[in-house]
């Protein structure tokens, strides 16, 4: 098993960019510590936090790493806008 950390820099232009990508990732890395950037994201969709949300729930139920980089200004936005604090990611406390 690999104990390096897997990334992925997520690429979301828009609120209707695909999630496939993003779900291959998931897929692929359950077990490993994982990192998103999201330097890539002008807007996080509802449906892609609800993804990020229940893979960080599973990664640190099972003891592996999970985190969320690069948050953008726009993206702080739309976690506010979702119901989250704009650092929900970055703070241990919360996440």
């Amino acid at each position: 098993m690999t104990t390096e950390t897997q990334k992925h820099n997520l690429d979301l232009p828009n609120a209707f960019a695909e999630l496939d990508p993003l779900i291959a990732f998931l897929q692929g890395a359950r077990s490993q510590a994982v990192e998103i950037d999201c330097g890539g994201v002008a807007l996080m969709p509802s449906r892609c936090l609800q993804l990020l949300l229940g893979a960080e729930q599973q990664w640190r139920s099972e003891g592996v790493g999970f985190s969320v980089t690069n948050i953008t200004e726009s993206c702080r936005k739309s976690l506010t806008l979702l119901g989250l604090e704009p650092n929900r990611f970055e703070d241990e406390e919360t996440a």
